[in-house]
């Protein structure tokens, strides 16, 4: 586990993140607080149950950027310092070295994720929802798993494609799985080309908002539908695995 917690250290060195992540908790604040005005159809949503879901959209874009930018360079900086050479030497496989540095991006990107939905619990402690702190801890594993799969998604894409055109196909995967319900109601509006183009993202990518809700639901007190949870688990599966099928040549 060591070089787990060698790229842990790096990724609290960076401090740019920790500027990402204030910049983030103010935007969360800014929504729970009123201070940035939510509507619907016009009409000024200042409902706690009803603000949180919105809140919870917000936080999810944002842990999926602060993914994107925490795992899109550990692994080719690695190479690129040839301290793979060092590992090769002690044999340690390139699948265990590549999963480590993975997790790495995994808990360091889930614990940002952390810290923007602490702002949410935060708030609910002051509005006096009791309710919703005691399935906290709960929503929050469920709402994680959204973020960790871009992780793994954005490590294992950095292994095969250079950074600028990694970023781009992340966040456009993080975009478009984030929007997947929005999207499919464009689908039903548009016609001809735009129409097959949408659908096509749609079948290409997976639907990482599914899970996300769940735990809104839960934190709400709705239904939550346990297909969705389990579709989410096998997009974070899969992505797991496209870590360790992409193979890269030793630098």
């Amino acid at each position: 586990m060591g070089i787990m917690k060698n790229a842990l250290r790096e990724r609290i060195r960076r401090k740019d993140i920790y500027v990402v992540i204030m910049i983030g908790i103010l935007i969360v604040m800014m929504c729970m607080s009123g201070a940035a005005t939510l509507s619907i159809n016009g009409v000024s949503v200042t409902e706690f149950q009803m603000v949180m879901p919105l809140v919870m959209n917000v936080i999810s874009v944002l842990g999926g950027g602060i993914a994107i930018a925490l795992s899109l360079r550990t692994i080719p900086n690695e190479y690129e310092r040839k301290t793979s050479h060092l590992v090769w030497i002690r044999g340690v496989s390139q699948w265990k070295y590549h999963g480590q540095l993975a997790l790495a991006n995994i808990v360091s990107s889930v614990g940002a994720l952390f810290i923007l939905y602490a702002g949410v619990m935060i708030f609910a402690a002051v509005r006096g929802e009791t309710g919703v702190l005691v399935k906290g801890v709960p929503a929050f594993l469920i709402f994680s798993v959204s973020t960790a799969a871009v992780s793994l998604f954005t490590s294992a894409v950095s292994l095969v494609l250079p950074s600028m055109a990694a970023g781009v196909l992340c966040a456009a995967f993080m975009l478009a799985g984030t929007m997947h319900p929005i999207l499919e109601t464009v689908s039903g509006i548009v016609s001809g080309v735009s129409r097959q183009l949408v659908r096509a993202i749609l079948f290409i990518v997976p639907d990482l908002y599914a899970a996300e809700s769940q735990a809104a639901n839960l934190l709400s007190g709705k239904t939550v539908q346990i297909h969705s949870i389990l579709g989410g688990l096998l997009v974070l599966y899969v992505c797991g695995l496209l870590l360790f099928v992409i193979r890269r040549k030793e630098a």
